[in-house]
């Protein structure tokens, strides 16, 4: 206890709980709004430029198509809805248990999620593209992509420090 009245007492501890809340919300929005973008650019964006199937020692010069994450990762996209899916439904089941009890916590779960799907999009990306073959470059949605799954790994491991970080006030406070 500092003896200020503006940490001290009742009106601290009632507005502790919204000071977490927002703080825990901000890692859970930056994780969600990087799965909802991350499911945009799975589909909407252009992730890599492919030769011609007819040929596959095709240059730049011959014909080219691109493609998204969809049509190019095809083990990679399943992992990739995983998380997107997880990491959005950890915001919806946070918004909707605000007013009740203690709420769910997967944080560790978005994290682990965004984890793994940053490492594998990095490799995928950045050291051996999709059907090295036929791709011939990756195109800006790819490393947007990717900048995305980093967000969602992020936005988890800021929302599990803040939730261990208020787990440990409420702590000390039953101690005193």
């Amino acid at each position: 206890m500092t003896g200020d009245a503006s940490t001290d007492g009742p009106a601290a501890l009632s507005d502790a709980p919204a000071a977490r809340t927002s703080l825990r919300l901000s890692g859970e929005a930056i994780s969600g709004v990087s799965a909802a973008l991350l499911l945009i650019l799975m589909f909407a964006a252009k992730w890599f430029e492919a030769a011609g199937a007819g040929d596959a020692l095709a240059t730049r010069s011959s014909l080219t198509s691109s493609q998204n994450a969809w049509q190019a990762l095809t083990l990679l996209r399943w992992l990739m809805l995983l998380t997107a899916l997880v990491a959005i439904g950890a915001v919806v089941l946070r918004i909707t248990q605000r007013a009740h009890g203690t709420p769910t916590d997967l944080s560790p779960i978005v994290m682990t999620l965004g984890s793994l799907t940053a490492l594998l999009l990095a490799y995928r990306v950045l050291i051996n593209l999709p059907s090295a073959g036929t791709v011939l470059d990756q195109k800006l949605g790819a490393f947007l992509g990717l900048l995305c799954a980093i967000g969602i790994a992020f936005g988890g491991y800021e929302s599990r420090r803040h939730a261990r970080k208020s787990s440990r006030t409420v702590v000390q406070r039953s101690r005193s």
